[in-house]
């Protein structure tokens, strides 16, 4: 099935080297590092999460998987469409906190105050983590 003519949409692409490895975009190369590795194992993480989609779909529709099927399964436009919401449920649920603001921490701070029994980590009154490093400030406070 790998080698045969489909009249699907194939997403395939030939790789592209960059020349960000030096590049410094967090003002420390430690940081930066950090998040390439992040990024990287979340990758993986999606890859699999997919592959593994495609062998569970192959299984309901054949009853039996070689390793050609996987390989040459193309999704459907509505296989295609599930697993994009799952892929951006997976990227909100993984990255969406890197991207917070002070105002996303200061509503998540004031819902904590309303709501004591659902707490943000974070004290309103003096803004240090409650479990972490006491000299840790969140949301940028001073």
């Amino acid at each position: 099935m790998a080698g045969s003519k489909s009249s699907r949409k194939m997403y395939t692409a030939d790789f592209i080297k960059s020349d960000t490895e030096q590049a410094v975009f967090l003002d420390n190369p430690l940081m930066d590092d950090m998040m390439t590795s992040i990024i990287a194992l979340g990758a993986e993480v999606w890859a699999n999460r997919r592959r593994t989609r495609t062998i569970e779909l192959l299984f309901e529709k054949e009853g039996t998987i070689t390793r050609n099927m996987i390989e040459g399964y193309v999704l459907t436009e509505e296989e295609e469409a599930e697993l994009r919401k799952e892929r951006d449920a997976f990227i909100q649920l993984t990255y969406g906190h890197i991207a917070r603001t002070g105002e996303d921490q200061t509503a998540l701070d004031i819902s904590a105050k309303d709501n004591p029994g659902k707490s943000s980590g974070v004290d309103p009154e003096d803004e240090t983590t409650r479990s972490g490093d006491a000299g840790m400030r969140m949301g940028g406070g001073s």
